[in-house]
């Protein structure tokens, strides 16, 4: 019997579409969310993991990212509160009943700023590699980079460009994993050659939308079960932030994963393992 896949659907979100791949399963709604460059197929082996216990399965590309329609307001729009009223309009038609959320980057950023918005769309919150905020020099560098995406003259070129990227943050993928992502992460442009899928005008968020990277207010307003991982080796989550996090909201929990790093597809069957006791047990 081969591995479940999803079916592609689109969602209105009140006159644009989401792309939402779906997982049949009987079981409660998971809602797996990617980072800032990634899409809906990211996490695919955990969401068919997930699937072959009995879970139904949410994934979608984010608004500019894959197929789904950018936002409207191309300045605001790109922000943590433009998508969380546009993933509440999905789940409203999509989920049963509030969802156990998996969010990496800031896919775990937005997962923080709906449970505490939307307390009743979240029933538990897993976030990779996440705080509440995000070091000043990170905001500028990823603002440049997402603006400005290179292009290749082929999909194996730009292929070779994802696998050098992973490699340098030792994430290990296997040739099928590597097509899959270049698959899911690559656009043609109008004169044939290959760049990233996503909008550029994604990196609007990080002019136009610095309350994003300030979440305590939505972090402490957070009334369901939160399990924090740390990347040992990552940059982008502080020890004193997750002190703090913790501190400030005695419904998360946090742990340290010895020598993961912020770039992380969830593949790893251990780590699926942690993610998946904490969400059935909260």
């Amino acid at each position: 019997m081969g591995m479940p896949e999803p079916r592609s659907t689109v969602v209105d979100i009140g006159g644009r579409y989401l792309h939402v791949r779906e997982w049949d399963g009987a079981g409660e709604t998971f809602v797996i969310a990617h980072g800032v460059t990634g899409c809906s197929a990211d996490h695919s082996p955990l969401a068919r993991r997930l699937n072959s216990a009995g879970y139904h399965v949410l994934a979608a590309d984010a608004p500019g990212c894959g197929k789904s329609d950018p936002p409207t307001d191309t300045e605001r729009g790109f922000g943590l509160g433009a998508f969380a009223n546009d993933f509440c309009t999905m789940l409203d038609q999509r989920a049963k009943g509030p969802v156990r959320w998996i969010g990496a980057s800031k896919g775990g950023g937005l997962g923080i700023r709906l449970a505490g918005q939307f307390p009743d769309h979240v029933h538990s919150l897993l976030l990779y590699d996440v705080g509440v905020s995000l070091p000043v020099p990170m905001i500028g560098a990823l603002a440049k980079r997402l603006a400005e995406p290179p292009v290749f003259p082929t999909l194996l070129e730009f292929r070779g460009h994802l696998a050098r990227f992973f490699e340098r943050n030792n994430c290990l993928l296997s040739p099928e994993r590597l097509d899959e992502i270049a698959l899911g992460w690559s656009r043609r442009t109008d004169d044939g050659r290959f760049t990233y899928h996503y909008d550029p005008r994604t990196a609007a968020q990080f002019a136009h939308c610095p309350e994003d990277f300030d979440l305590m207010p939505q972090w402490e307003a957070i009334r369901c079960p939160v399990l924090v991982l740390k990347g040992g080796n990552s940059g982008v989550l502080p020890n004193e932030e997750l002190a703090e996090m913790l501190a400030r909201n005695p419904h998360a929990m946090g742990r340290e994963l010895p020598g993961a790093e912020h770039v992380n597809m969830l593949d790893d069957p251990q780590l699926q393992d942690i993610i998946i006791t904490f969400l059935k047990d909260n």
